[in-house]
């Protein structure tokens, strides 16, 4: 009784072996191209590194050319390169491979299926790794130097901000250095107030920075940066830090009837394109403005992104009045497309921040 089992079971091992043989067999009859590697192995890949790049090269095995149709990826990050062109037999050829990892980390395996002419099955090949996150520096991560000091950026965004009030809020510096750094702050502008609950840094450490803007302190209007130096081991620093602010004013206590009756401002047209001139050639923007309001209307500041404008504007305007903005372009010495935004700052309620737009060509 054993032996016949021992029988069965050689026979069921001798048919599975000589269908795996027949199969193989057939896969390789099946395809025209043969492949030095069917997988390619990144190893361990660091997360934003750039692309990796890598070929598979293939061999016509059969009496005739062959084409390779298309090479279908599996996922967006991974470009394949083929001939287009015929294959003669015996010849080679390569299919280059582009792989660009920008997420993870995570292990990956993506598939590149090969479809050509003279093989009954497409070639599915594969290219694997793993994906990890790179540990960047302190220098990296805080990339603007103030002395032997790092921020991510010597501009804190500060916000809007309502005339009188004020805000709070935190940035981190860091100590690139190797060795401890106390820092002071020094030459503040009026209304900024800086904090540390340690003043001194230990070598390749952060700290928090902690500001106060109170515009009670100093009238400011629009765009307003509020500066102050850096001390490190009682050495100014070159580079400054400052926090940016936009100060506008503040309605919260009108009532209801004021805010009706409050002055609005209406643009005929937001935009002035000069059209194309010469450099050095002086050129002049008019924007025609009503107030349609009820009030007068205030005009605290009006300024311009580049500060390369002339601007004349009035500083008040009386309820259903028509009024004229001119801006005259400094400098034109410079050849491009220049956009410059011009920002008017007043008591509209509906309006507090009103931007005007002039374009055009210099040649």
């Amino acid at each position: 009784m054993k032996m016949n089992r021992l029988k069965i079971h050689i026979c069921i091992a001798c048919m599975v072996v000589l269908s795996l043989g027949k199969i193989f067999a057939q896969s390789q009859e099946n395809n025209a191209i043969e492949f030095d590697k069917l997988i390619h192995n990144f190893g361990k890949v660091s997360v934003n590194e750039g692309e990796k790049h890598c070929s598979f090269t293939f061999k016509n095995i059969s009496d005739k050319p062959i084409v390779i149709y298309n090479v279908v990826s599996s996922c967006g990050c991974t470009t394949p390169i083929w001939p287009k062109k015929p294959i003669m037999p015996n010849e080679s050829g390569k299919i280059e491979v582009t792989y660009l990892n920008d997420q993870g980390p995570y292990p990956f395996d993506k598939a590149l299926t090969v479809y050509s002419s003279g093989s009954k099955k497409p070639v599915v090949l594969r290219i694997k790794g793993l994906a990890y996150e790179k540990e960047n520096s302190l220098q990296e991560m805080f990339p603007v130097a103030i002395g032997p000091l790092g921020v991510k950026n010597n501009i804190i965004k500060g916000g809007q901000i309502t005339q009188g009030n004020s805000k709070e809020g935190v940035f981190t510096i860091a100590n690139i250095s190797t060795k401890n750094v106390t820092v002071e702050f020094s030459n503040l502008s009026p209304g900024l107030a800086l904090t540390m609950e340690n003043k001194t840094i230990p070598a390749n450490q952060v700290a928090d920075v902690y500001y106060k803007v109170n515009t009670a302190e100093a009238v400011n209007w629009g765009n307003t940066d509020y500066s102050a130096t850096v001390k490190c081991n009682r050495v100014p620093a070159k580079t400054k830090i400052s926090v940016n602010c936009m100060i506008v004013d503040n309605f919260s206590k009108l009532t209801k009837e004021e805010k009706n009756k409050a002055p609005m401002v209406i643009a005929k047209s937001s935009s002035y394109n000069f059209g194309e001139i010469n450099a050095g050639e002086e050129v002049t923007a008019t924007f025609e403005l009503t107030n349609r309001g009820y009030s007068t209307l205030k005009i605290y500041r009006i300024y311009d992104d580049r500060n390369a404008l002339e601007i004349v504007a009035p500083e008040s305007v009386k309820a259903s009045s028509n009024f004229t903005i001119k801006a005259k372009v400094k400098n034109t010495n410079k050849k491009e497309n220049p956009v410059y935004t011009i920002t008017m700052v007043t008591n509209s309620p509906t309006r507090p921040l009103i931007n005007l737009f002039i374009t055009g060509n210099i040649k």
